[in-house]
């Protein structure tokens, strides 16, 4: 996926330089953009737990999948000289997920008599906010439309929800049902990545001295962190394909 994303920068950046070229220099020094879009890809977290109960051997596996989640965001880039510019963004992604539970758990009274349980943790949620500087350079297409190419770090902030434990009971005399309580807690890290992206801007109004217009976006950016879950620290990919749209203000 990042090769093809800066691939399709690269292509960007290269198909257009003959417009660049012909357009000249922006006469835009800063770039303003808001925006809404979707971030794309999935990440998967599980872990096992062997415990004693009852005095004998007990398991319990919790799963969990991220996908696909819906994103805000804006940013700032200053045209430093010719077409090249220097940016700093921000976007929030969240989503929201669910752990499934299984294990064995021994029975209280007669043993080698191990039950088995399948249960879910809902609602558990994912943010993640970062923080993106960037270099980029200006594609002017014609006098209404211009292409913005960049790339650089990323620097992220996890907050994701987890099932840490379960809590067993026995529901009813003969203990026939076990009850799981799953324990639930929010991990927090902090990770460094990268991004590249392209950004398309079609003018709608101007003045002598500010332009407004809209436009989308393609982004792919990432950064590899770790979760705590039942016992074990649990890789976890951060970011992914971002598209969207928004609007735009020159000045």
């Amino acid at each position: 996926m990042r090769k093809l994303v800066a691939g399709l920068v690269l292509g960007v950046l290269v198909g257009g330089s003959h417009a660049a070229f012909a357009q000249g220099t922006p006469a835009d020094r800063v770039y303003l953009n808001i925006g809404f879009g979707v971030e794309s890809g999935s990440t998967e977290s599980a872990d096992s737990k062997q415990y004693t109960l009852y005095d004998e051997p007990a398991t319990t596996n919790a799963a969990a999948s991220w996908t696909s989640g819906s994103l805000f965001g804006g940013g700032i880039d200053y045209r430093v000289v010719k077409n090249f510019t220097v940016g700093l963004s921000y976007h929030q992604e969240t989503n929201t997920s669910e752990s499934i539970l299984t294990g064995t758990v021994p029975h209280p009274v007669f043993f080698n008599r191990s039950r088995t349980f399948d249960a879910k943790a809902s609602g558990l949620y994912r943010k993640e906010n970062a923080t993106h500087i960037s270099l980029g350079w200006i594609i002017p297409v014609t006098t209404k439309i211009d292409v913005l190419v960049s790339g650089g770090p990323s620097f992220f902030r996890l907050q994701q929800d987890v099932v840490s434990d379960v809590v067993i009971a026995e529901r009813g005399g003969t203990f026939t049902e076990v009850v799981v309580a799953p324990a639930v807690v929010t991990q927090k890290r902090s990770a460094t990545g990268f991004n590249v992206a392209a950004d398309a801007t079609y003018m709608l109004w101007q003045n002598d001295s500010i332009r407004l217009g809209a436009g989308g976006f393609i982004r792919y950016t990432s950064a590899k962190s770790n979760v705590r879950l039942l016992v074990s620290d649990v890789d976890t990919t951060i970011g992914g394909l971002q598209f969207g749209f928004g609007a735009r203000i020159r000045f």
